[in-house]
């Protein structure tokens, strides 16, 4: 049988979209020989618009799927097609253009809070990524339980490998980031959106190195432009703090494994997350977490980090600062990170989600025969 699955977000600058696929794919080809797995993505590397997403979604994608003779259609990021007639499973990571409309431009709103949410009515089954989000799909969309399966997302193996003191250094150097014994760095990874709550955090920051044995560190915010990014570089310069806040924009991997292995707090303010993989990428690299306690956070961290509220300025301040100056915390921190990373992995991802491919077509099997009696 033959699954066809959307690469397309593997293109250009990948996000977390685009490491769910592309590990997603690498071990599913690894789990079973049941399947042939067609990868479906356009011949060009840019990032779709979208206008463009819209067409690929609704005609393109479908229309090759159709071509190879797919049994099963695996949209792993966006809408459900409508011009599909077997099984279609969708992946649903979250509903943040619904809760959170006022972040996303508008154009974009009308695609992600509308289109989006109307088409996943066409989904034979339905994947989402955490419990919370399944309960926001269930609650908000009104769409049946027993159409969802939770599959959480993983971590990949090399965040736990070691990186050469050299490949650290150099990292630090071409960014000019502060090494260990001269203070060190937080760290923040994710796309420049508003749900990321990158403002509170440069709050935040500007309040911890006014205490004097926090004076020497740094705040680095790695990751792509998104929208509404500019005031954040307008916080920073109002609040002198151009030598401080190191901006460094989208990374490779190798150089996000690096940032990772230097970093000495990384901090996650976000205000919702279908999932949050950076924080189980920090984890997995031996970083402390602080993070935000709302949506799936809980579930991703556990008791591993430090949970607070993403409004809760004083909180932060006292944790990152707690955090960064006791290191009995931090190396017993960093012992429940492994603990915590053991809960997740690619290969579980893969083998349950063969199984709602199976579910899906036996699924639309018998919708078939109901329909050709």
């Amino acid at each position: 049988m033959k699954i066809a699955i959307d690469t397309q977000t593997t293109l250009g600058q990948p996000t977390g979209f685009g490491f769910y696929v592309s590990n997603l794919v690498a071990n599913l080809k690894k789990t079973t020989s049941d399947f042939e797995f067609v990868e479906i993505k356009p011949d060009f590397d840019k990032d779709f618009s979208t206008a463009q997403r819209f067409i690929w979604d609704q005609f393109t994608f479908p229309a090759q799927a159709r071509r190879e003779q797919a049994d099963l259609l695996h949209q792993p990021c966006f809408s459900a097609p409508f011009f599909f007639d077997r099984a279609i499973v969708v992946t649903i990571h979250d509903i943040i253009s619904i809760l959170f409309p006022q972040t996303i431009p508008f154009v974009s709103r009308m695609f992600y809070s509308k289109w989006m949410p109307f088409s996943y009515r066409r989904a034979t089954r339905i994947i989402t990524i955490s419990d919370s989000t399944k309960r926001d799909i269930v609650r908000v969309l009104k769409i049946p339980e027993h159409k969802i399966t939770v599959i959480p997302l993983a971590v990949d193996h090399k965040f736990e490998k070691e990186v050469s003191a050299a490949k650290v250094a150099k990292l630090r150097k071409k960014y000019n980031l502060p090494d260990p014994l001269s203070g060190g760095y937080i760290l923040h990874v994710g796309t420049l959106e508003p749900r990321k709550n990158l403002g509170f955090l440069i709050d935040v920051f500007h309040q911890v190195i006014k205490e004097k044995e926090n004076s020497n560190l740094a705040l680095v915010i790695t990751g792509k432009k998104g929208w509404y990014f500019e005031g954040l570089f307008e916080k920073v310069k109002e609040l002198g703090l151009q030598k401080k806040v190191i901006f460094t924009g989208y990374i490779s991997e190798d150089e996000k494994l690096a940032l990772y292995k230097g970093a000495r707090i990384f901090a996650f303010p976000s205000l919702y997350e279908g999932f949050g993989l950076p924080p189980l990428e920090a984890m997995a690299s031996g970083v402390p977490v602080i993070s935000s306690n709302t949506s799936s956070m809980p579930e991703v961290i556990g008791s591993a980090g430090i949970l607070l509220s993403p409004y809760d300025k004083k909180g932060w301040i006292k944790a990152i600062s707690k955090v960064n100056n006791d290191e009995n915390l931090r190396k017993k921190m960093i012992r429940e990170n492994k603990n915590q990373i053991k809960k997740f992995s690619w290969e579980k991802t893969a083998q349950e989600t063969i199984k709602v491919y199976y579910e899906a077509i036996i699924e639309n099997q018998k919708s078939e025969e109901r329909n050709s009696k």
